[in-house]
């Protein structure tokens, strides 16, 4: 079975690069411009792991992160992040980790070292 991925990106070159990369990959892939498109995605149907973006307007990453975790918390979600204007990256990071992100990914990335993570979670 294929893996079903939803990456999430207010950024549209963003979404771009990585649903390519991982359709190049093998994986089904969906995309969503913010927290609140995700959400509606994910009542919609199942996704083995989330990709998302933490600076986002409406509904952020955090914000997002932190729904999944009480409405879906066998999904995996990886996050991605360039930083905010008055918030250093370590602390994203951090609070990235405290609501159980899987994976953290720091822009810009290698979306092979993207495609590598992904393999080894699914492989267990």
């Amino acid at each position: 079975m294929v893996m079903r991925i939803l990456v999430v990106d207010d950024a549209e070159n963003v979404r771009y690069s990585l649903r390519t990369s991982l359709e190049d990959a093998g994986y089904a892939v969906d995309e969503a411009a913010d927290g609140d498109e995700a959400l509606a995605k994910l009542r919609s149907g199942a996704f083995d792991l989330v990709i998302a973006d933490v600076w986002m307007p409406r509904l952020n990453g955090i914000d997002l992160l932190q729904t999944m975790r009480r409405s879906s918390p066998a999904t995996s979600v990886f996050v991605i992040t360039g930083g905010a204007a008055r918030i250093p990256i370590e602390s994203t990071a951090a609070m990235a980790r405290t609501w159980g992100a899987d994976q953290i990914f720091y822009k810009p990335f290698d979306n092979e070292d993207l495609i590598a993570a992904i393999r080894q979670r699914a492989a267990g």
